[in-house]
């Protein structure tokens, strides 16, 4: 099973389904090896990591999370107190004002909208343009009518309406991602000052309501990969994925995890038709699947259309180095580099085969297989 996974390219996949995992509380010895796999990742590779990684500490501004999320510093384990309720929770609201931080989010959220409004308005409504904004272009026209109400009253008599809507957005505020505004250093350090009263309020009234970011803690409602992340990827560095998966891999086989880890995976609901998986995912599962049943004939019809060039090249060594003499392949292919090495290759056109040898024997004919690769006609 594991060579066959191997084989495909399926073992990062098996391993990610894995590590998406929710764990129950009664795994303790799991837990705490994952814990220390942890504490290892960024011990060893947290300085190698730190372009692609904004890890949790509560010391520091987490530039890659929202402000909500840099406030809270804690996963919230009750409906009123998700990021996207925050700004009508009351008890959240009491918070903000004890703080000292409800003007200054409501500045900031006005900050936030006369920026992109002055900045997009102008444009064609566009989702290229919005990436990097904190107001999508679906709430731009809610915004624009905002700021011109504001313009005309002031922010000393703005409704309730309008409060929640600046709130909102400033807690939705991503510096790292939303560099239309930046993040003023005073109000950077309200918020991590805020955080501890946060929590101490939370812990009091509400104990159950979050499972705060400690690096001690194991937290149940994130994943595997989440706790051992322990941490943001930087949406700036969408490549650092490979990096972390291998470096997080290599770290699962030191502590003899890795085969638990692959066996959760393995137990991943896929959904209803494999509609949780990617397309290429999905093809990989199909070709491991026919693989491990080892059948004498083998039909590929695009089987591997999804597939990246590296996926594909893996794929074609398995068939070509380890299936040649001991299964029969047919397989129905346009991209003509993946069959140079079969016995026999069909030309067909509206349903009639039109040429029929080796790769070599097509090309040298120079018929209808030789404009197909090289995308030219031959003259005569």
């Amino acid at each position: 099973m594991i060579e066959v996974i191997q084989q495909v390219g399926l073992f990062v996949d098996v391993l990610r389904f894995g590590l998406n995992t929710l764990l129950p509380p009664q795994q303790e010895e799991l837990i705490s090896k994952l814990i220390r796999v942890r504490q290892n990742f960024q011990e060893e590779y947290g300085r190698k990591l730190a372009d692609y990684v904004e890890f949790f500490d509560d010391r520091r501004y987490l530039h890659f999370s929202p402000l909500a999320v840099n406030l809270t510093f804690g996963h919230p384990n009750r409906e009123e107190f998700m990021p996207e309720r925050l700004p009508n929770n009351q008890y959240f609201l009491g918070f903000l004002d004890q703080a000292h931080l409800t003007k200054p989010l409501i500045h900031l959220g006005w900050e936030l909208a006369h920026q992109v409004i002055d900045i997009l308005g102008m444009v064609t409504p566009d989702e290229v343009f919005f990436q990097q904004s904190p107001i999508s272009a679906d709430d731009f026209e809610l915004y624009r009518e905002l700021v011109t109400r504001i313009d005309d009253t002031g922010l000393s008599e703005i409704s309730d309406a309008d409060r929640f809507s600046l709130l909102k957005l400033a807690l939705g505020f991503v510096p790292g991602v939303h560099k239309i505004v930046a993040l003023p250093e005073l109000l950077e350090r309200l918020i991590l000052e805020g955080r501890m009263l946060f929590r101490t309020m939370v812990l009091h009234d509400h104990p159950d309501a979050y499972s705060f970011y400690q690096r001690s803690d194991y937290i149940h409602s994130f994943t595997i990969l989440d706790n051992i992340l322990f941490g943001r990827v930087r949406t700036d560095q969408p490549k650092g994925q490979d990096k972390i998966n291998q470096s997080i891999m290599q770290l699962l086989i030191e502590e003899d995890l890795l085969e638990k880890v692959l066996e959760i995976g393995m137990e991943f609901r896929v959904g209803t038709k494999g509609d949780r998986l990617s397309g290429g995912q999905r093809q990989k599962l199909a070709i491991a699947r026919a693989f491990l049943k080892q059948p004498r004939i083998l039909i590929m019809d695009e089987a591997t259309s999804a597939l990246d060039n590296a996926s594909q090249q893996r794929i074609q060594n398995v068939l070509e180095l380890k299936w040649k003499g001991e299964s029969a392949l047919i397989a129905v292919a346009h991209r003509l580099d993946t069959i140079r090495n079969f016995d026999k290759i069909a030309v067909m056109k509206v349903g009639k085969i039109m040429e029929m040898g080796t790769y070599q024997e097509l090309l040298t004919k120079k018929g209808l297989f030789y404009e197909l690769v090289h995308g030219t006609k031959t003259s005569g």
